[in-house]
């Protein structure tokens, strides 16, 4: 029967080899009759090993007191496996429970040599990527029955899904709400096959004023200058102000729109066009103070623009639609080089980046 992998105890796969071999030879008599364990010599021309690689081998076995070495000969014989083996692992245990014990000290090192004199305060202003990105992490992690999140580029970390597939795992509801920007297919931090992913509730809006974290609404990071060379945040445990933030928070969630999970498990692709037409909806008027809609002055001088031409209409057809580039070539008739070109123009006249956001201003100008 192989053996299960010994690493965590600190032994290769080499040892681990050896010593089942010495386990399978315990209590093999000698010619006198005396149990006789297998020589360094022995045990290399049975695993397939020179010797002084299998001699390193029962040593380090015998330093965890798993082998023992015969008294005044050469052999080495296996300690009874069902003594020895839980024995190390309880030593081991017992060591990683010390290194536990001195994570406090370590992080009152840390703290003390990064930001001295914050330990009482209340709010504090980080600069830079590491120190703000620090203290993102910081609050992903400490998060227990809520994390909620309005993120928007530049983006100081990366997407890091094995942090919230933890954090969901231990029950934490995890909120995030996403601008137009924040899903371009360019590169940006989160893409839209991330959207949804793990279990986090995502929806979308136009724009975010500021990038904002809470963590159980008892600590919150928002941005306070966007420069991506040189980001700055605020931090706070100020109940009165993480209140204030959450609220805010609260009040983006409700006014976003819902983002459909990510393809696959038994859903269907994310309709973005659907997306983009409600959410330029929800944002095309506004209401008077007499509860009445009104346009807004955004609306009017949409309204005010050319209509698309057949052409352009026929291409926002077939992008709204999901088509590929080789099948809305091939459904127009044009090559790929002039389906790029056309792509390219009609994003200009949109001011768009990329097909969600051409599909967003498109529904905006009742192009579609």
């Amino acid at each position: 029967m192989p053996l299960p992998s010994f690493a965590a105890l600190g032994i290769d796969d080499v040892a681990v080899a050896v010593y089942r071999h010495v386990v399978a030879g315990a209590g093999v008599a000698d010619a006198a009759g005396t149990a006789a364990g297998p020589t360094p010599e022995a045990v290399a021309r049975a695993v397939h090993l020179d010797e002084a690689t299998a001699l390193a081998a029962l040593e380090r076995l015998r330093s965890l007191g798993l082998v023992q070495r015969s008294a005044g000969g050469e052999g080495y014989g296996a300690v009874d496996p069902r003594v020895a083996v839980p024995a190390v692992v309880a030593a081991r245990a017992d060591a990683l429970v010390a290194v536990r014990a001195a994570v406090p000290a370590l992080g009152a090192l840390f703290g003390g040599g990064r930001r001295p004199h914050e330990a009482d305060e209340l709010a504090r202003v980080v600069v830079g990527q590491a120190a703000v990105g620090d203290w993102y992490s910081r609050l992903e992690r400490r998060a227990t029955p809520d994390f909620g999140a309005c993120g928007r580029p530049p983006y100081v970390v990366a997407s890091n899904e094995s942090t919230q597939r933890v954090a969901r795992g231990r029950g934490v509801r995890w909120r995030a709400v996403y601008t137009v920007a924040s899903i371009s297919a360019d590169g940006s931090r989160q893409g839209v096959h991330r959207l949804g992913a793990d279990g986090e509730e995502a929806r979308i809006t136009h724009d975010l004023p500021a990038k904002l974290a809470v963590a159980d609404r008892r600590v919150a990071l928002v941005s306070i200058g966007h420069a991506p060379d040189r980001p700055e945040a605020l931090v706070t445990e100020s109940e009165p102000l993480v209140a204030a933030l959450h609220d805010l928070f609260e009040a983006r969630w409700r006014s976003a729109l819902p983002v459909p999970g990510t393809p696959g498990a038994g859903r269907a692709a994310v309709d973005w066009a659907s997306v983009a037409a409600r959410l330029a909806a929800s944002s095309s008027t506004m209401t008077s103070p007499s509860g009445v809609a009104t346009p807004t002055p955004d609306q009017e001088a949409r309204l005010a623009m050319r209509p698309p031409t057949p052409a352009e209409r026929d291409l926002l057809a077939l992008v709204a639609a999901g088509a590929t580039d080789e099948g809305i070539a091939g459904q127009l008739g044009i090559s790929s080089r002039t389906l790029r070109r056309r792509l390219h123009s009609l994003f200009d006249e949109l001011g768009a980046s990329n097909r969600f956001h051409a599909g967003v201003e498109a529904a905006r100008r009742g192009w579609v």
